[in-house]
């Protein structure tokens, strides 16, 4: 279900699903790009850094080192993140443009209220 929200001062129009976020889930792991167009710096770079830390262990390894359990534990650490952004995203960025003075076109329809209560507004 969509959710139309449009900014007082500037007119300007945004949409945001309510669920999961399939786009969060899968790309956010690429240097958390989709997450930065969101608006969502902070998520952002967490995961920019997971990722530069996912490449430690590619760069600095020498054959027979334990640095395999490291890429493994990195390596899980990144996909709970994707997980929590996939469940969570869509919220994050609603409750984001809300704070930047974005409203709901139809703060009384159905979705308004589906999602003011998903997002826990």
């Amino acid at each position: 279900m969509k959710i139309s929200f449009k900014h007082s001062g500037t007119g300007d129009f945004k949409t945001v699903d309510t669920g999961w976020s399939w786009s969060l889930f899968i790309a956010s792991g690429f240097l958390g790009l989709p997450l930065f167009f969101r608006g969502l710096a902070l998520w952002g770079t967490v995961m920019m850094i997971a990722w530069c830390l996912s490449l430690v262990p590619l760069v600095v390894a020498r054959p027979g080192s334990d640095l395999a359990i490291l890429d493994w534990g990195l390596t899980i650490i990144s996909l709970a993140l994707c997980v929590y952004l996939g469940l969570k995203g869509n919220a994050l960025t609603g409750k984001c443009y809300i704070s930047l003075g974005y409203e709901f076109v139809n703060p009384n329809s159905v979705e308004a209220r589906v999602a003011s209560q998903s997002w826990g507004l």
